[in-house]
């Protein structure tokens, strides 16, 4: 079992992921829902804890040779986990995945409702192939890096079936600021340099390929999202929130690790906040 905690520790932090996790369930049933149902918000947080998992599993396969040509030192390439036990634990990801939607439906008096997750477990499946054209995809950063993030545009449409949640130019808004940030707590996870053995920087990660772009970037979603959630509402404490980020990262935007910090606590607020208010 050390070695499975290990691969965890460096690979899958459980805290950090849990975390992430909740913030993401907040804000879907936020923009969802007028009432604060713990129930189907904690149900989506599992869902969503063991999605990530099983994507990571699935991308240890689907990266074997790029991290075997630049990333030796992780626990695949360094033989601490077998392969056997990686298919393991997508297969439970994957049953304790598609339980926790329906269980959503259930406590949502929408059973109908999980079977609309089955467009999320199809897109998923797509990308662990790379949608059938990766030389194509290895070849456009961008492309790739849009088509992955797209599949976050199904996760309000299931959350809004859920909830059965009549569609408006609002809640279209609130989706759209979910998709926005959830691009950013991408490019958050990978807002680093990166390199090879052989000391030279590997073209993976958004501030490698983008530069001070990504930068530029996190900063207009964190602007653009935070009016997307005050438009609705009208609650001021999102644009302060939304400021407040804008300037602080502008502040420190030399401070890669600062950076990430406060782009991942801008979003556990707001996340906070979309489902309390």
């Amino acid at each position: 079992m050390s070695n499975i905690r290990t691969y965890f520790s460096e690979r899958f932090p459980i805290a950090i992921t849990s975390v992430h996790s909740l913030a993401t369930a907040s804000f879907l049933v936020g923009i969802s829902s007028n009432t604060q149902n713990w129930q189907v918000m904690l149900c989506i947080a599992v869902g969503f804890f063991f999605f990530m998992l099983r994507m990571r599993v699935t991308d240890e396969f689907k990266d074997s040779s790029h991290d075997n040509s630049n990333y030796p030192d992780r626990p695949v390439q360094r033989g601490i986990i077998s392969r056997n036990q990686l298919i393991s634990i997508g297969i439970i990801s994957l049953l304790l995945e598609i339980t926790s939607a329906v269980l959503a439906g259930m406590f949502s008096n929408n059973l109908a409702a999980a079977w609309f997750y089955l467009a999320i477990l199809g897109y998923s499946a797509l990308t662990r192939f790379e949608f059938f054209a990766p030389k194509f995809l290895d070849r456009h950063f961008n492309i790739y890096f849009l088509s992955h993030q797209a599949i976050f545009l199904l996760y309000p449409l299931w959350s809004f079936n859920l909830f059965q949640t009549e569609i408006s130019l609002i809640n279209l808004g609130q989706a759209t600021s979910f998709v926005l940030f959830m691009a950013s707590m991408e490019i958050m996870r990978k807002y680093e340099i990166r390199r090879n053995p052989s000391g030279e920087i590997v073209l993976d990660t958004y501030l490698a390929v983008w530069k001070t772009w990504a930068f530029w970037i996190m900063l207009g979603i964190t602007a653009l999202g935070s009016a997307l959630l005050y438009l609705p509402a009208q609650q001021p404490i999102f644009v302060i929130i939304g400021l407040l980020s804008c300037l602080l990262m502008i502040l420190i935007r030399k401070q890669n690790e600062a950076v990430r910090l406060v782009v991942a606590i801008t979003f556990l607020v707001l996340s906070g906040l979309c489902f309390w208010l």
